[in-house]
């Protein structure tokens, strides 16, 4: 806490500045703290021989990769220097360790013989652990407000191996659902088909389609013997054209039915057949017209 008190001695400066009486401002000291000694390691649990270990730089983000049983033990300790040689003991100093499903777990580090230390014992964790064995991510957050390096830094990972939980162990508690992750891609939906049932060979299918064909070529062949008879096709040019009319819209019929076995949907042929018809119903009414009225004045003569 600093005090400020300002006032003027002089007399001909009063009616120049006004000014007076005690300012009192809070005011914090920061430095950047040097870390030093910093170290990981896996314990042994027979006398804590040390099974693993690792020097850090807290100053950057670790990737190293630590493996352990329920049986063994997990150190880690640094010190906290100020730019004058002193130990330094920040408000928050934590230790997380976050499991591959996202369960975290933290621990707080206590001061103790100039450094900073904890031991974490693997054994006596495993109901707070939940027995999740796996991967867990361990974080480190060093902070102050005197301290103008504070940090959250990743120190790596470490693979646990524990035992399988027993029936009334503590279960983990259930994670928070992001809302956002309904708006994201939901998971591809595969259908099979039913397998297909087993068709005829292929030269059956065209012997068949051959006799189909058949009666066809038969007709054919019949008109070519029978002669074709035009004697009551009419002859003026109206009537005519209204009979050719007639006769190719009879043929387009046809060849639509062959369009709709061919290429053509249901709904494509009936648009078309719906036009058709009406065409033929206009054409096929004038030409039977003239063929009924030619029929009636030559029964009459």
């Amino acid at each position: 806490m600093l005090d400020f008190e300002i006032s003027l001695h002089d007399p001909e400066l009063m009616n120049t500045y006004a000014t007076g009486g005690r300012i009192r401002a809070l005011a914090f000291l920061t430095a950047s703290i040097k870390i030093d000694k910093a170290e990981i390691s896996v314990l042994n649990s027979d006398g804590g021989s040390v099974e693993t270990s690792h020097k850090l730089d807290l100053s950057t983000d670790s990737t190293l990769s630590l493996s352990a049983n329920h049986l063994q033990k997990l150190r880690l300790s640094f010190k906290l220097i100020t730019p004058t040689g002193h130990n330094f003991k920040p408000h928050q100093v934590l230790l997380k360790l976050r499991h591959e499903t996202k369960a975290e777990h933290i621990f707080v580090l206590e001061h103790s013989a100039r450094q900073y230390k904890i031991v974490l014992d693997f054994l006596g964790l495993v109901d707070k652990l939940y027995y999740l064995s796996g991967k867990y991510d361990i974080e480190l957050t060093v902070g102050d407000i005197a301290m103008e390096n504070s940090f959250l830094r990743a120190l790596g990972n470490v693979e646990l191996d524990l035992p399988e939980a027993p029936e009334k162990a503590t279960r983990p508690p259930l994670q928070p659902v992001d809302p956002y992750l309904r708006f994201g891609p939901k998971q591809e939906i595969s259908h099979i088909f039913r397998t297909p049932e087993k068709r005829p060979p292929k030269e059956l299918s065209l012997a068949f389609l051959a006799l189909t064909f058949l009666p066809l070529v038969g007709f054919l062949i019949g008109l070519l013997r029978l002669g074709v008879n035009l004697k009551g096709f009419p002859s003026s040019a109206l009537p005519a054209t209204f009979s050719l009319l007639f006769h190719a819209g009879i043929a387009a019929v046809l060849l639509l039915y062959a369009l709709f076995w061919l290429k053509f949907d249901l709904f494509t042929t009936l648009k078309a057949l719906g036009f058709l018809g009406v065409f033929l119903v206009f054409v096929g009414h004038s030409t039977l017209s003239h063929l009924a009225s030619a029929s009636a004045k030559l029964k009459s003569s």
